[in-house]
């Protein structure tokens, strides 16, 4: 009788523990994918100084002050096109002086622009020019980034290149709920990534070298 009563308490303690590590995980999935609202002073602020304080660290192509900016344990996405389609890599820190890809430099120019919160410039292939010079950040509650799922996706289709369950769950973490920023205070001179906010503090998850590329 004993030996049962230990059974059924062992099996009562898994099924339980089984219930709180779902009930984690889809608490966690749940403030992943879901943006901040930036609905008061405080919290433009801290996406403010995050967002310029990277863009300072890029131009100095300061490392050390870069990868302070990224997640310790989910790294950052780098999104490049070695060749007709978009690819990416996750990496844990950057390194100006190895660029990914090695052909493709980390380069500095002058800005001048004062960050703003609106819709994000779109480039145009046909003109070569993008529908508005500046410094963005695009806060809308409508918009939603999803080039690393879209890569994946096309990869997987058309390269058969696939990705398993641990790759999706980290790029899902990087790009669901971020913002995407966009520094082009000239035509030819661009900078665009992504920050997202984790347990209360703002890292920088993607850098995106492929936007405004047209070359086939």
């Amino acid at each position: 009788m004993i030996r049962k009563y230990i059974l059924f308490f062992v099996a009562l303690t898994l099924f339980l523990g089984s219930c709180n590590n779902k009930q984690k995980q889809a608490s966690g999935a749940t403030d992943t994918v879901t943006r901040v609202a930036l609905d008061n002073p405080e919290k433009i602020q801290q996406i403010s100084e995050v967002i310029t304080r990277f863009v300072r660290a890029y131009q100095s192509q300061d490392n050390g002050k870069a990868n302070a900016l990224i997640h310790p344990d989910h790294g950052i996405a780098i999104v490049y096109r070695p060749g007709a389609m978009d690819n990416f890599t996750v990496v844990d820190s950057l390194d100006f002086s190895k660029p990914v890809p090695e052909s493709y430099p980390y380069t500095t120019f002058p800005n001048d622009k004062v960050l703003t919160f609106e819709a994000l410039p779109e480039f145009q292939c046909d003109t070569d020019k993008w529908t508005k010079l500046g410094f963005f950040c695009d806060s809308t509650s409508t918009s939603k980034t999803n080039v690393l799922e879209t890569i994946a996706k096309f990869q997987d289709e058309y390269n058969e290149v696939k990705f398993d369950d641990t790759m999706k769950a980290q790029i899902s973490n990087l790009e669901n709920g971020s913002f995407r920023v966009i520094l082009n205070p000239a035509e030819e001179h661009f900078l665009i990534f992504h920050v997202k906010q984790f347990d209360g503090a703002w890292y920088v998850t993607l850098l995106d070298r492929s936007y405004g590329n047209c070359d086939a």
